[in-house]
C-alpha cells in the first residue's frame, strides 16, 4: 500500500450512528453471554432461525453506522 503521508481525517458519527453502534454492541455481548450460558449447560446447538435473525439484525445495525458516517462526510452510499 502506498503511504502518501496525509493524515486521514476521523470517523465521526451521528448521534443516530451512535446509538446503533451501541446496539450493535450490547445485541454481540447478549448473543455471547447466551452462547456461553448454552455451552456452560451442555447444549450442543441453538435454534439456526435465531441466531441467523440476531446476526441479520446485528448487520442492519451495523450497516445504518456505516450510512450515519458517510451522511456526515459527504458521501452517500445507499
Amino acid at each position: 500500500m502506498k503511504n502518501t503521508g496525509a493524515i486521514q481525517p476521523a470517523c465521526t458519527l451521528s448521534v443516530k450512528g451512535e446509538e446503533r453502534l451501541l446496539r450493535a454492541t450490547l445485541a454481540s455481548e447478549f448473543l455471547a453471554g447466551v452462547l456461553s450460558v448454552c455451552g456452560s449447560y451442555g447444549h450442543k446447538t441453538i435454534p439456526a432461525e435465531g441466531a441467523a435473525a440476531i446476526l441479520a439484525c446485528l448487520a442492519e445495525q451495523l450497516d445504518g453506522v456505516v450510512r450515519e458516517t458517510s451522511t456526515i462526510k459527504g458521501n452517500d452510499h445507499d
